[in-house]
């Protein structure tokens, strides 16, 4: 290293960022841990908020310091805290309150070192340069394979993403919007009969009322939401996808950005359309690089929830009952306000497509009927079906309120409203009280036909701006766009198969298996769509 280099290296040395790059290493780390769920477009916000934090806690110890210097070291001796003593707390198993006893215990070691410096200046200033290399070194080394395994990940992603085919359309000065709403894993309506003793006719006529057309066979092209909408969104079945993801089985990332940056929102991108993106606080719908604009409440990026989930802020807040931040009453008042920011929406007059995705009445169990919330005490008390059918209520009772605003706005509109999923069947639901638990794993080659049905008989209404029956019903959620398309806006593409497939297992995402026969549809009931009638 040349006297130059090394000068430069040692100013840099000095400066007070202990406690910012220790932040970034552990952005870093947690990120690298879920790299195949989350890409860049997830991590950077919370690397840069990570940044700004741990540079507003130096700069109020250098106020109580005196130094940056000594700012700097305070500061990575907080990170150190935040970070790292909880899991290792963790390891141990300890009951909470021994955990709590081990928290204050480190925080007293680590006040005991920051007394042990030296308090003079220049030998503070000679270790904290010591300790600073330490941290830099550490950097450059988790930074260095994140980047070449990031290079790597993004060449196979942008070949399988670009895989799927383009819509075609055009639009007129006439043309409707386009209200596309899915509410999660919500079931149809012989499912809630048969396996939640639920009757949803009421539901479903107020929706014929309204001039929907209220599909009762209609199914799920994929047994996952990441599947589903992205098959929804495109237009296409997700097979051109798996070649380029041969070698790449278990990442998530290139489906999560087929649903949020899809063809479609392209397309009435390209026909001038306002596009309008009211996702969930589930990532891979959060939000959208593409359209005009997204819709978020109350929505925090993954990456930054299991942070706080993993460091000591979320060990108190578990073990002191704060309400700060809580996952859980957050799910429930974000699913009246997005109600309410789409029928503020539904009075304004400009040409757009609103997707909104719905996490109800998708687990965890946080809403009453009438919309009130219920206590994680109560809903582990009520049975899963009064649960549910709860939250379908729920649902059914906003969405007629906000079906009767798009009728009444400025605007004709076709409507759809639809469920990428059905529940999860018995004995399979795993823990439906935790925000982001997944089900337990399920060996779909095992399944019942009756189990299968469950899980891909949906919920499916369309209505056209005229209120007359759609001329192309969509058999399948993946017919959707290129139905509308070709109905309204002059496409002359042909439409899908409506075809049900799962994917194999979680480490085999892109391995597909055509499942219709179990549900019953064979390969001349696979149809395309036709004349729509009140089926």
């Amino acid at each position: 290293m040349t006297s130059t280099s090394r000068n430069l290296f040692e100013r840099i040395s000095v400066w007070p960022v202990a406690g910012a790059i220790i932040t970034i290493n552990v952005v870093l780390a947690t990120w690298a841990k879920n790299i195949l769920r989350l890409g860049f477009e997830s991590a950077w916000p919370t690397l840069i908020g990570a940044i700004i934090g741990a540079a507003l806690v130096t700069a109020i110890l250098r106020a109580a310091t005196g130094s940056w210097a000594k700012a700097g070291i305070a500061s990575g001796l907080v990170a150190l805290y935040v970070f790292y003593v909880p899991a290792i707390v963790k390891i141990t198993g300890a009951s909470a309150i021994v955990m709590g006893g081990m928290h204050l215990a480190a925080v007293g070691l680590l006040y005991l070192f920051w007394r042990a410096l030296p308090k003079a200046d220049d030998k503070f200033a000679a270790i904290a340069s010591r300790l600073n290399l330490i941290c830099l070194i550490l950097l450059v080394w988790n930074v260095a394979p994140l980047v070449q395994d990031n290079i790597k990940l993004e060449q196979r992603r942008s070949a399988a993403v670009s895989t799927l085919p383009p819509m075609e359309g055009s639009a007129a000065s006439n043309s409707p919007d386009v209200w596309h709403l899915i509410f999660d894993r919500y079931a149809a309506d012989s499912t809630l009969l048969a396996r939640y003793g639920y009757d949803n006719s009421d539901f479903s006529d107020a929706l014929r009322q309204r001039g929907f057309v209220v599909s009762q066979d209609a199914f799920a092209n994929y047994q996952r939401t990441g599947h589903s909408v992205a098959s929804t969104m495109n237009g296409s079945m997700l097979d051109p996808m798996a070649p380029a993801m041969k070698s790449g089985q278990r990442d998530w990332v290139p489906i999560y950005r087929a649903m949020r940056d899809s063809e479609a929102l392209r397309q009435f991108d390209r026909m001038d359309y306002r596009t309008v993106w009211a996702g969930s606080w589930w990532e891979p719908t959060r939000f959208s690089n593409i359209a005009s604009e997204s819709i978020q409440i109350r929505s925090r990026p993954q990456l930054t929830r299991l942070l706080i989930r993993d460091s000591a802020l979320g060990f108190w807040k578990k073990r002191l009952s704060l309400h700060i931040l809580d996952d859980r009453e957050d799910q429930c008042l974000r699913s009246d306000e997005k109600f309410d920011a789409l029928m503020k929406l539904a009075s304004e007059d400009d040409r757009k497509l609103v997707l909104g995705h719905f996490l109800i009445p998708h687990p965890p169990f946080v809403l009453n009927a009438d919309g009130s919330c219920k206590s994680l005490r109560t809903a582990v008390k009520t049975s899963r079906r009064d649960n549910y059918v709860d939250q379908v209520r729920f649902v059914n009772d906003r969405v007629i309120k906000l079906v009767d605003a798009i009728l009444a706005g400025p605007r004709p509109a076709i409507i759809v409203i639809h469920s990428d999923e059905g529940p999860w069947p018995e004995p399979y639901v795993g823990n439906e009280h935790g925000l982001g638990t997944d089900p337990v794993r399920v060996p779909w080659a095992d399944l019942t036909p009756e189990q299968m049905h469950e899980k891909f008989a949906i919920l499916m209404a369309v209505r056209s701006p005229d209120g007359k029956a759609p001329k192309i019903m969509p058999d399948s959620p993946v017919q959707i766009y290129p139905a509308i398309l070709k109905e309204h806006f002059g496409s002359t593409q042909q439409l899908p198969e409506s075809r049900h497939v799962v994917f194999k297992h979680k480490r085999k995402l892109y391995d597909f298996e055509d499942i219709s026969d179990r549900l019953g549809v064979g390969q001349a009931e696979k149809k395309k769509p036709v004349l729509a009638q009140n089926r």
